[in-house]
């Protein structure tokens, strides 16, 4: 457990907000801007791809959960109704409601407060020598200690790093955990020698958190997350590269194939935003995994996990998708990402086969997109898919 902060000077908690867009989906998240000011939804997404609010990357992510408003997935054993659901594709987290005592609900209450520790200049140059980057995670509003999941991208891939803290220092690790008491901030250092990159390119490197990682739901229960497993991400800051990388990560170069997206899920997309001039394809990319009945479960066949994805939104740009067994990076094809480029109001759609034969029977999964290049300029968000409960028999 890491030290105890009573404040954090450069960071302010605003008003929380409610969209009401969203809750044609029945979905509420709660965000909050360094500035403390309350901002419609389709208005900060804009302003982040400006770089208008976060440029400093001082802000709260707040993944406080309203009992009233939110719905989760009704999971792999209950009831679902095909013909109300807006699109066989939307994400299943979405498709019934928990009743008020469901012990889910207060699974997923909680803040998380995350970032990189403020800078005069938030930018860093890799000359060969081993990089510090100083970040910072804390809790709010929690009533209970909880584990915190930490990680690195850079130019896409997962980053492995090991940190400083109270003069120690880790082991390097692809993702790191933390359990953080009620209203407890750590302040640490990550120490980066970038895994990918050329000397001369300019790369993106974000931080992002894993909100109570260590949830797993029950296989004969809810097998919904709610909020657990949620990944949150700073905007990519510049990675100035003056040396060559690591460069021994292995792309799969997947077959993919380019069609319509589904009028149904346009039509999802469409309650998101307030404005009716609004391309709701413009603000964010979307990630899904093809499931059965649309239910948030995975079955192995032979110690095998073959998938079906889905990436939709945003512009088009280069983009490497990480798979995750229980928050850990998995290879894929023997390789440790696959990479594709996305094409502008368009769905990619891939196949992957995953060796599950080394874990057991019940793990949660999920993939991650990140832009890779110097393509974070164009679109700099990290997308993940719906967690899922990966059955492996």
């Amino acid at each position: 457990m890491g030290t105890q902060h009573n404040m954090l000077p450069f960071v302010h908690v605003g008003l929380p907000f409610v969209h009401r867009g969203i809750e044609k989906i029945k979905y509420s998240v709660i965000l909050s801007t360094y500035h403390g000011k309350q901002i419609k939804l389709s208005e900060i997404v804009r302003q982040f791809r400006r770089n208008e609010i976060m440029k400093h990357i001082r802000y709260i992510v707040m993944v406080y959960v309203m009992v009233i408003c939110m719905v989760f997935c009704s999971g792999c054993t209950s009831n679902h109704n095909s013909s109300s659901d807006l699109n066989t594709d939307s994400d299943s987290e979405l498709s019934s409601i928990i009743s008020s005592d469901d012990e889910l609900i207060k699974k997923s209450e909680g803040t998380i407060m995350m970032g990189f520790q403020p800078a005069d200049k938030y930018e860093y140059t890799y000359s060969g020598s081993e990089m510090n980057v100083p970040l910072y995670v804390g809790t709010m509003d929690n009533s209970e200690n909880i584990e915190v999941a930490t990680m690195l991208f850079l130019n896409g891939e997962v980053q492995p790093y090991s940190y400083t803290l109270n003069g120690k220092v880790s082991e390097k690790q692809m993702v790191h955990y933390f359990t953080l008491g009620p209203n407890e901030t750590i302040n640490f250092t990550a120490l980066v020698t970038p895994i990918s990159g050329e000397k001369g390119d300019v790369i993106g490197m974000q931080f992002a958190t894993v909100f109570k990682s260590d949830y797993l739901p029950e296989q004969d229960g809810n097998t919904s997350f709610g909020n657990c497993g949620k990944i949150n991400s700073t905007i990519c800051i510049p990675v100035n590269m003056q040396a060559s990388g690591i460069n021994e990560t292995k792309a799969d170069i997947v077959k993919t194939t380019i069609t319509d997206i589904p009028e149904e899920t346009m039509a999802m997309l469409e309650g998101l935003v307030t404005n009716d001039t609004d391309n709701p394809l413009d603000y964010s990319s979307y990630l899904k995994i093809k499931t059965e009945d649309n239910r948030n479960c995975l079955y192995s066949e032979n110690g095998k996990l073959n998938l079906t994805l889905q990436i939709y939104g945003g512009k088009e740009v280069a983009k490497k998708i990480t798979f995750f067994i229980n928050n850990e990076p998995v290879k894929v094809n023997n390789c440790d990402y696959c990479e594709i480029n996305t094409t502008t109001d368009k769905m990619t759609v891939f196949d992957v086969c995953i060796d599950v034969s080394e874990y057991k029977e019940l793990c949660s999964f999920y993939a991650v997109a990140a832009t890779s290049g110097e393509d974070y300029l164009i679109q700099d968000d990290t997308t993940q898919s719906e967690r899922c409960l990966l059955i492996n028999k």
